[in-house]
């Protein structure tokens, strides 16, 4: 499942093939809204980001939805919103708030019950609302202060035992053993995602017969590093030369499968859907010319 943070990122994955997507809260805090993933964001702005992202791709969207923004009651508005949204499902965490993006030091857990009593919550608002919506709980007994594999795996059983949620999901911990552990242990469905040294050390079909149900490709990392590199060659240059030469490399793909130029081609509507609208709906006389100019 594709991992990103912005409508072109859900695009792209879609253009690719992909099945579903996956929107990043952290990524999302950062590119989205240049906020850190500490829990500054507010839910109803959260869900607007979700929107933009889910109405832009005809796959589901599957979003990070933190600790549910509240008491139970907020918890279920939280559904609410994102599947009126038109998300396909949330992940909720059983942090304190606020949050801590996950691997950060200073990460506190709620009580068993109040954490039952979220995900229970969202369960409830699920079966009310909509009942495709899928409800993950996600448990942060790793990386938690007096946490580690034993916390991570009770938290997770427990979910699995005293709620309704559809999967569970363990974050962060810090090998393929520790993963299979716990999908081992853990009855329905269920995933992990490893500290980011492990990824892509196991191939998909050895993930599913693990038990791993989503396995996440955080493909837009470039999209910083990259970008970054070649900020710093602009200003050591001096002038646009070293944009000069990315434009070379993406000329020389050109009329192949990494041809994809600026991005526009992904766009709803598309250029080519509005010039429909316009012979379909404007007199003749009305429309533009779209031949008779240079960029024809």
């Amino acid at each position: 499942m594709p991992f990103g943070a912005l409508p072109i990122h859900a695009q792209m994955a879609e253009h690719a093939g992909f099945e579903a997507f996956e929107l990043s809260g952290g990524m999302s805090a950062w590119w989205a809204e240049g906020a850190s993933d500490t829990g500054w964001l507010t839910l109803t702005e959260v869900v607007a980001h979700a929107k933009r992202v889910a109405r832009s791709v005809d796959i589901p969207v599957f979003c990070d939805a933190d600790t549910g923004y509240g008491a139970p009651i907020n918890v279920q508005r939280t559904v609410q919103e994102f599947s009126d949204a038109g998300v396909a499902g949330i992940h909720i965490e059983d942090q304190r708030e606020p949050k801590k993006s996950g691997g950060d030091t200073g990460i506190e857990l709620v009580s068993d019950a109040e954490a039952i009593g979220r995900l229970n919550a969202a369960v409830a608002a699920r079966d009310r609302l909509n009942a495709d919506f899928v409800i993950v709980a996600r448990t942060d007994g790793y990386g938690a202060a007096g946490g580690g594999l034993d916390e991570a795996l009770r938290r997770g059983q427990l979910y699995r035992a005293e709620t309704g949620v559809d999967v569970i999901f363990y974050e962060g911990l810090q090998s393929w053993e520790q993963a299979e552990l716990a999908l081992k242990e853990t009855p329905g469905a269920n995933y992990v995602i490893p500290s980011g040294n492990l990824l892509g050390q196991k191939t998909l079909p050895e993930l599913t017969a693990m038990g791993q149900a989503i396995d996440i490709a955080p493909f837009v990392l470039p999209g910083i590093n990259e970008v970054w590199r070649l900020l710093v060659d602009v200003k050591k240059a001096g002038d646009a030369t070293p944009i000069a030469r990315y434009l070379d490399r993406m000329d020389s793909v050109l009329r192949t499968e990494y041809d994809f130029g600026w991005g526009g081609k992904l766009g709803r509507p598309s250029t080519e859907y509005v010039r429909g609208t316009e012979e379909e709906y404007l007199p003749a006389e009305g429309r533009r010319d779209y031949v008779n100019n240079l960029n024809a």
